[in-house]
């Protein structure tokens, strides 16, 4: 089984090398990656050409917007599954293994999905699902990140592409949600992809303290998750629910004087709003 890894990248260097070198660890080695840089320079084009050696690397570039640039790496595919990891991600050395032997024995499975992991092993990046089951439209939003999907290339086809209006660097409001999206597109085709909480991807936790850039990546991703909801046309008791549970956190955190944290879930409520109810 072979793996076509698609990795965009902007502005980083070391966490690159880091996901390298964790990628040049696998035990599973049947693998390409496909590099899509949108740097000016060629801080990562150099990285590649150390690692050349090491691993089959298919290198491009791309205009800026991580939707835009993980489209032009899935033109390049030739492996049988396609994963999306981010740039400041790495993989334990089994993590490859551990998808190629529940994907062979499993051939129903359309794909598989993990949850994130800091560098000490605690979960990040939001909240995650303890138990394993089969992704639908509700249970998704605890169940996948760009970063731990992993997809039968066959299930890629015209209808299962990125957004490139949602996203990093997309140039619209609406600044994260488009791997939610991707995969509500691959449902629609008749997917079958199994979340198994025992698929652990390692990932920086972003949200180490409520600061100016917090709330401004709040105001963006809070956004980018609402317009996902009303693109695909999720009922009003379910975008209630999404709206209720950082609002009763924003009223808790009042409550015990935690303003920064109150302020983050009240951007988070209000962002969520404005981008279910946008309609352009």
């Amino acid at each position: 089984m072979k793996f076509s890894l698609i990795m965009c990248t902007l502005g980083r260097s070391v966490e690159v090398e880091r996901l390298f070198e964790s990628l040049a660890s696998q035990t599973h080695e049947n693998f390409e990656l496909i590099v899509v840089d949108q740097n000016d320079d060629d801080r990562v084009k150099v990285i590649v050409e150390r690692f050349s050696h090491r691993i089959e690397i298919v290198y491009l570039r791309s205009e800026k917007g991580l939707s835009r640039a993980r489209n032009v790496g899935l033109r390049a595919v030739r492996g049988e599954v396609v994963a999306f990891p981010d740039d400041d991600c790495w993989y334990a050395p089994d993590v490859l293994s551990f998808v190629a032997g529940r994907l062979g024995q499993e051939p129903s499975l359309t794909g598989l999905t993990g949850c994130s992991v800091d560098g000490t092993g605690r979960l990040s990046q939001g909240r995650w699902s303890a138990s394993c089951h089969l992704i639908n439209r509700y249970n998704v939003w605890t169940s996948a990140t760009s970063y731990t999907i992993f997809l039968r290339a066959a299930a890629v086809g015209a209808a299962v592409k990125f957004d490139e209006q949602l996203g990093v660097g997309s140039g619209s409001r609406w600044g994260a949600g488009e791997e939610v999206n991707f995969l509500l597109a691959a449902l629609r085709t008749g997917a079958t992809i199994c979340y198994d909480p025992a698929l652990r991807i390692s990932h920086p936790e972003p949200l180490q303290k409520f600061d100016d850039k917090a709330f401004a990546r709040g105001r963006l991703y809070n956004r980018g998750f609402g317009r996902v909801l009303g693109l695909n046309d999720y009922p009003w008791h379910f975008v209630l629910y999404l709206l209720a549970r950082p609002m009763l956190g924003c009223l808790l955190s009042l409550l015990k004087g935690d303003l920064a944290r109150s302020r983050y879930y009240w951007i988070a409520t209000s962002q969520r709003m404005l981008g279910w109810s946008d309609r352009e």
